[in-house]
């Protein structure tokens, strides 16, 4: 059976990574501050969410993270 749009792998993996960082997300968002949380939940919502359905970028976008606190303290 041919893969379709929708079902490549390329789609399978960025459907699956906006999927691991929702549940990653769930996993700890009772211990970020609310600015933090705010961010993180954009990021996904937004960033990773448009990343996954244009296709069109390489990398998945990190640039709303970059400002946030939870980058700065790696």
């Amino acid at each position: 059976m041919p893969l379709n749009e929708k079902n490549d792998p390329e789609m399978s993996y960025r459907r699956g990574y906006q999927d691991g960082a929702f549940e990653m997300f769930r996993a700890v968002e009772r211990f970020l501050d609310p600015p933090t949380r705010n961010v993180v939940q954009t990021w996904i919502e937004k960033d990773i969410d448009g990343w996954r359905l244009a296709g069109t970028h390489e990398y998945p976008p990190t640039w709303r993270l970059t400002n946030s606190k939870i980058l700065k303290s790696n």
